[in-house]
């Protein structure tokens, strides 16, 4: 198969024989890139997932209550975080001045309830 240039880096790749119409490589950051792009594209997909399947939904948010009740009997050691966010932007660029959307980490619950705007300006380089 010949090769193509991939949609998030631009890097020359070789679709695998059984995704013949890949567009993105395999390196983490390129297929990050396509997860967001796809979530970007299908907002509504969990929304309307929910909607057609209800006994799974329920059982989930079951599951979800179950997993949030061991955690607070727990209670040793420092708090385990609330959810991971795969989303979660990790740069290897330095923060740059600019406004930024502040979410508290160790906010209680799942959703993600609290959000502020910060503006913040870099003071030194380094």
């Amino acid at each position: 198969m010949a090769k193509r240039r991939c949609a998030a880096c631009g890097c020359l790749f070789e679709p695998r024989r059984n995704v013949p119409q890949q567009s993105y490589c395999s390196k983490r950051a390129c297929q990050r890139t396509r997860r967001r792009r796809w979530r970007e594209h299908h907002r509504a997909y969990w929304r309307d997932y929910r909607q057609r399947h209800p006994d799974a939904t329920a059982r989930n948010r079951e599951q979800q209550r179950e997993r949030n009740r061991r955690r607070r009997m727990a209670g040793t050691g420092p708090s385990p975080p609330v959810i991971a966010n795969m989303d979660a932007y990790h740069s290897q660029k330095p923060v740059r001045s600019g406004t930024y959307r502040l979410v508290p980490v160790a906010a209680p619950g799942v959703a993600k309830m609290d959000a502020y705007l910060v503006e913040m300006h870099v003071l030194s380089d380094g």
